[in-house]
This record gives structure tokens, C-alpha cells and sequence, in this order.
């Protein structure tokens, strides 16, 4: 028994660490040294996919990202790419945008989602670290619509 509380007593702080931010979505600070624990970047191939041309309308990603995969499937659209920055930066660069509607934005320091409108298209992006400075992002872009089909946020 004595074990047992030993391992919750232990289990717990890590899984709330994990949590990332605060409610209002800023840093807490450990974030940067949870990062920090992925691989180097110089180790993670991110120009190993040859980049491919995203003509999608509604699509706006990142200055600098780098698109490697554009698959349509009926009325939806999934890019793939990667890109030189954190899910928590990725997150902030779409709340900082004027001229798209951020509909719901969440992050947990590896991995942010974000369901945005822009162009009378509705996209939702995931971001998740490859390494401590770097992204892969999948955007599913699709109608305007709440019944358009696209993912939704994951809850752990």
C-alpha cells in the first residue's frame, strides 16, 4: 500500500507539468525546458520529404514552413509541412492574426490545435514538436461549416 501512494505522489506532478500553459494561454516557463528534453534539431530530418506546392484556398500557415504533402479527399484538404518554431509559438502566431476568425485554440506544450476561418474556409491545425525547435503542422481544411467533417480537438 505504502507503494502506491508513493507512485501517485509521484505520477501526479508530472502529468499536471505536462499540461503546459496557463488558462489564458501563457507561459508558465517550464515549457522551454520540457522542449529542451526532444531530440536536437540537428538530428531530426526535416527537409527529408521533397516540398510540394499547397494552392488551397483557406490555407495560411506560417512564414517559412515547409509544405510536403497535399492530399484532397472529397470536399476536405490535409496538408502536411513543417516548420522552425514550437506549437506554442504556432499557436501564438494564429491568435496575433487580424485577418482570420481564430475560432478555439489550445495547446499542451508539445502539441497545439487551433480551428480557424479564413478565406470562407474553416481549417484546423494540429502542431506537434519533432524537437525543440521545430514543428510538424496537418492542416485539414474544408467548408465553412460546423458539420464540414474536419478533426476534432483532442482531450487527454
Amino acid at each position: 500500500m505504502r507503494l502506491r501512494m508513493l507512485t501517485v505522489v509521484v505520477t501526479v506532478p508530472l502529468l499536471l507539468a505536462a499540461c503546459g500553459g496557463t488558462e489564458a494561454g501563457q507561459p508558465t516557463g517550464r515549457e522551454s525546458g520540457m522542449l529542451a528534453n526532444l531530440p536536437s534539431c540537428d538530428r531530426v530530418p526535416l527537409d527529408a520529404d521533397a516540398e510540394v506546392t499547397a494552392d488551397v484556398a483557406g490555407l495560411m500557415l506560417p512564414d517559412g514552413a515547409r509544405v510536403t504533402s497535399v492530399v484532397t479527399q472529397g470536399t476536405l484538404t490535409t496538408v502536411e509541412a513543417t516548420v522552425r518554431m514550437t506549437p506554442l509559438d504556432v499557436r501564438a502566431h494564429y491568435e496575433h492574426l487580424s485577418d482570420i476568425d481564430l475560432l478555439r485554440a489550445e495547446d499542451e506544450v508539445f502539441e497545439a490545435e487551433v480551428l480557424m476561418r479564413a478565406q470562407q474556409r474553416r481549417t484546423y491545425l494540429r502542431a506537434t514538436a519533432v524537437c525543440a525547435d521545430a514543428t510538424t503542422l496537418t492542416a485539414v481544411v474544408g467548408p465553412d461549416s460546423d458539420d464540414a467533417g474536419l478533426p476534432e480537438f483532442q482531450s487527454y
